[in-house]
């Protein structure tokens, strides 16, 4: 009995090691997301994305369709479908009219840093599924290390409209995250991700309607739009959702806070920029913060907590 015992412990650590190493993976395709959308002009944001979203869509449903381990769609799946598409529609234009509003580190500190505390809400009010302190004081670190990787400079002129927005988009970014989080127990990634994004791309493709997409006939441009919809959409997401099948959507999303991590690294390394000193503090409590919730549980999980 004990030696049974200790070989579910053992495979449900692995699993829970897995997911934390897929997380991480499309955490950190999210985070190229950044420096490639710098290297297009001004004014594309909402171009940019629906490009990538219908080619990230796209090779999702080629995915499911060459796939073996698919099934059904159930009643059971709309709500989550839609609460996860819902958010995949609203986050990027929420995110980018919040930097417009009052620039990208605030807009980062709020959207991206909330985010989690937003997810473990949903979780512990709408599924009844507390998050455990292992969980809260992580978080925490985290969330800290965000701010102060992302603190505004004194050049920057807070919005109150702007922080709403970056607000919402943090709630929109729970949504999705929660969603998926609910799907992936009955589906393989792909075919949880795909139609949430369908969803997005419908929603969201009004918003470029009548903008310019002369952009895309340089080939680097182009280039930059397919990368983003393939590696940082179908394939990054598909990572994260097999995470999130295996560590939560609560832990998946804290873990997810390496993607600034993962944008500033990138933007040292490739564009020149520079960190600053409070800049380093926030990278390292960053990783401190993803160590303590990477952390198996000293006792074993109830299943429905890791939904």
């Amino acid at each position: 009995m004990a030696s049974q015992q200790t070989g579910r412990h053992r495979k449900r650590s692995n699993g829970r090691t897995a997911g934390i190493f897929a997380v991480a993976i499309g955490t950190i395709l999210w985070g190229t997301v950044g420096p490639v959308v710098k290297l297009f002009p001004e004014g594309t944001a909402y171009q940019y994305s629906l490009v990538r979203n219908i080619t990230g869509t796209t090779a999702l449903w080629l995915l499911v369709l060459v796939s073996k381990n698919k099934r059904r769609y159930t009643k059971q799946d709309v709500i989550p479908i839609l609460v996860g598409g819902t958010g995949a529609a609203t986050f990027f234009p929420l995110y980018i009219r919040a930097f417009e509003l009052t620039g990208v580190g605030v807009a980062a500190v709020i959207s991206i840093g909330l985010a989690p505390i937003f997810v473990g809400l949903i979780a512990w009010i709408a599924l009844k599924q507390p998050p455990g302190k292992q969980w809260v004081i992580g978080t925490a670190i985290a969330v800290a290390g965000v701010v102060a990787l992302n603190w505004p400079s004194g050049s920057n002129t807070v919005s109150l409209l702007g922080v709403l927005f970056a607000l919402a988009a943090a709630f929109g970014y729970s949504l999705q995250a929660t969603g998926m989080g609910i799907i992936s127990t009955r589906h393989s990634p792909y075919q949880s991700v795909a139609p949430m994004f369908t969803i997005g791309t419908i929603f969201q493709a009004p918003l470029s309607y009548g903008r310019d997409f002369s952009f895309l006939k340089d080939p680097i441009l182009l280039a930059g739009a397919l990368y983003g919809g393939i590696m940082t959409v179908a394939v990054a997401y598909a990572f994260f959702t097999y995470g999130i099948s295996r560590v939560g959507a609560a832990t998946a999303v804290t873990v997810g806070l390496m993607e600034p991590l993962t944008a500033s690294i990138l933007g040292v390394a490739l564009l020149g920029e520079t960190v600053s000193v409070v800049g380093i503090v926030g990278s390292v409590l960053i990783l401190v913060g993803l160590v303590v919730v990477s952390r198996p549980p000293k006792t074993s999980p109830n299943i429905l907590l890791e939904i």
